[in-house]
């Protein structure tokens, strides 16, 4: 969930309990390939177990996305296909994906063929 699921939220989580999956805000594929990624996707090892959520429509680059994900030591990668901001939309990822199940198939796929984690 973007601007709430931060590390620091995560962290307060973590102290609550231990039995619980923790999800990270949504990360877009551009950000996660091209940014500071330390600053986008780094994480305390306290946070885990920890599925980062990806934002995009590229099966390429969502399979690298997973990839690095899976390297950086993540328990699961997301697809976000549920958010409905015009924001994320204009990007062509989260809920409008829905009507693209082709699309989001090949993500997947993509996806799963990259990465021993669990894909979502």
């Amino acid at each position: 969930m973007m601007e709430w699921s931060d590390r620091h939220f995560r962290a307060f989580m973590r102290q609550m309990t231990r039995r619980t999956l923790l999800y990270t805000e949504m990360k877009t594929t551009g950000a996660i390939l091209h940014g500071e990624r330390e600053q986008i996707i780094g994480f305390s090892e306290f946070e885990k177990p920890l599925v980062l959520q990806i934002g995009g429509d590229d099966p390429a680059e969502m399979a690298e996305c997973a990839k690095i994900a899976e390297d950086y030591g993540y328990d699961e990668v997301n697809i976000n296909v549920g958010c409905p901001s015009e924001r994320v939309q204009k990007g062509n990822f989260g809920a409008c994906l829905m009507s693209t199940p082709d699309v989001v198939a090949e993500c997947v796929s993509a996806m799963r063929a990259a990465v021993k984690i669990p894909v979502g």
